[in-house]
């Protein structure tokens, strides 16, 4: 079931106003005009406030970012983690500290404007039920927590409270005790200090009976080896950085997750928000094993109705391969 494009309109624009509540006013007045194309802002110490939109990167030289702004800014939000990472209570938003050269003060932050886009994945409803352990990739800023929030909720209408999800940084279903609403049924699971993933991933089977395990940002090889250990007690759908399927297959720290044969069902490159490669990862693993060029499934584009400003139904448009 798709999220009604009203309450997601109104979620969106709840999200955009707990960050710019956080601003400093200067900064918050050169964001909130262009915030629903931002993907990202730049705040550095002496330097002119940047904010990327519409794919570009904008510099306003007329506001510099002072200490000033700094601390304001930081004593509006909680406690940073140990990846210098924090959220805002409720929203996908995703704060950055920059630290300076001693490593305890800090020069800047960067921040990751999340948006709430309601059914940009509903296109893989028939494979995600069929087998809900997908494997989500693509470079930063492209989509990947945002589809996989999207399917979370797809698989929570299946499995219910059988999903959980190990919000590592808290982008998946936001920072605060109760969850952002786009993962629908399934639940979640804090991770209070990064290093710490592998071991909260037992918790939620051993603690919480996770039949399927959804994760954000799976890097190291400690993670992806306890991901393999504990797939004989659970399904996982997890995301990973790369834009080309073959390198993140043959990545060194990532082996446990393809050989001696694949953990995931299906792997989902993401080249742009909306636009979808689907693989049979089993076939993928094979073809470079082989030294063969990969063929994908399908590829599917979801188009956001609105443009940049997201509703609750995406239209789709699927190409069999």
């Amino acid at each position: 079931m798709s999220v009604p494009g009203d309450q997601v309109l109104e979620r969106v624009q709840a999200d955009y106003d707990r960050l710019l509540n956080i601003l400093p006013t200067d900064i918050g007045a050169k964001l909130r005009p262009v915030i629903h194309e931002a993907e990202e802002a730049k705040l550095r110490f002496g330097r002119p406030l940047k904010i990327k939109h519409h794919g570009q990167w904008q510099r306003y030289d007329d506001l510099v970012v002072t200490q000033l702004h700094l601390t304001e800014f930081r004593s509006n939000f909680d406690g940073i983690r140990d990846d210098n990472r924090a959220g805002i209570d409720g929203t996908g938003h995703r704060i950055s500290r920059i630290p300076s050269a001693d490593g305890q003060g800090t020069d800047g932050f960067n921040l990751r404007i999340a948006r709430f886009y309601g059914g940009v994945a509903d296109v893989l409803r028939p494979y995600l039920h069929a087998s809900p352990s997908m494997l989500i990739c693509g470079l930063a800023g492209k989509g990947k927590s945002t589809v996989l929030r999207d399917v979370a909720r797809i698989i929570a209408e299946k499995y219910d409270a059988n999903v959980t999800i190990v919000d590592t940084s808290n982008e998946v279903a936001g920072d605060g005790r109760v969850p952002h609403p786009g993962i629908g049924e399934a639940d979640r699971y804090f991770v209070p200090v990064k290093a710490q993933q592998h071991e909260v991933m037992l918790e939620v089977i051993a603690n919480n009976s996770a039949h399927i395990v959804v994760i954000d940002e799976v890097q190291t090889e400690v993670e992806a080896e306890a991901i393999r250990s504990l797939s004989v007690k659970a399904v996982f759908t997890a995301t990973t950085h790369g834009s080309d399927l073959v390198k993140i297959i043959q990545n060194g720290p990532l082996q446990a997750l393809f050989h001696p044969e694949p953990v995931f069902r299906w792997a989902l490159m993401i080249p742009e928000l909306g636009h979808y490669h689907l693989y049979d990862l089993a076939q993928a693993v094979r073809a470079v094993n082989a030294g063969c060029p990969l063929e994908a499934l399908a590829r599917f584009y979801a188009k956001v109705e609105g443009g940049a400003t997201p509703s609750g139904a995406a239209q789709t448009v699927s190409e069999a391969v």
